[in-house]
């Protein structure tokens, strides 16, 4: 994939990493996790609720400048139709450094389309490309990445 790339991604269960790392395996390139700069880990009732509330936190991980890059990766899981907490934050704090991004979210079944419409308000815009990647797929490894890699 032409250009310089960043992967920035939330795990609260490890799954959404597995597809991160996944990811960063095929395409080399710099990777962020970002989590909650005030706490260790949110509680499955808690992460809905910020999810269902559009809450933004203060994030720690974010070490690469989003400027530097041509396209992003956020890999997120949903919550309640929405995006992780920790991943909203990331956009709405970096919207204007973001040139291009695509957006793959990890969930168990409901519905994303929550998500990349929370996506493209926290960020001010659309994603380039989406994608749904079931929880249960990715633990088997059963997952395909061509469209983000070619």
């Amino acid at each position: 994939m032409a250009g310089k790339n960043l992967i920035v991604y939330y795990s609260r269960t490890g799954i959404t990493e597995l597809l991160a790392t996944a990811l960063q395996e095929k395409l080399g390139c710099d990777i962020d996790r970002v989590q909650y700069a005030e706490r260790d880990k949110v509680s499955f009732a808690a992460a809905g609720f910020e999810a269902v509330r559009k809450t933004t936190v203060k994030i720690k991980g974010d070490t690469h400048d989003a400027s530097d890059y041509n396209r992003i990766f956020i890999i997120s899981p949903v919550w309640a139709s929405s995006l992780a907490t920790p991943v909203r934050s990331y956009l709405a704090a970096n919207a204007d450094k973001i040139k291009s991004y695509a957006l793959l979210v990890t969930s168990g079944g409901s519905d994303v389309d929550g998500a990349e419409r929370d996506a493209a308000a926290a960020a001010g815009k659309a994603p380039d490309a989406s994608q749904q990647f079931l929880s249960a797929d990715i633990k088997r490894g059963n997952f395909d990445l061509k469209s983000f890699t070619e």
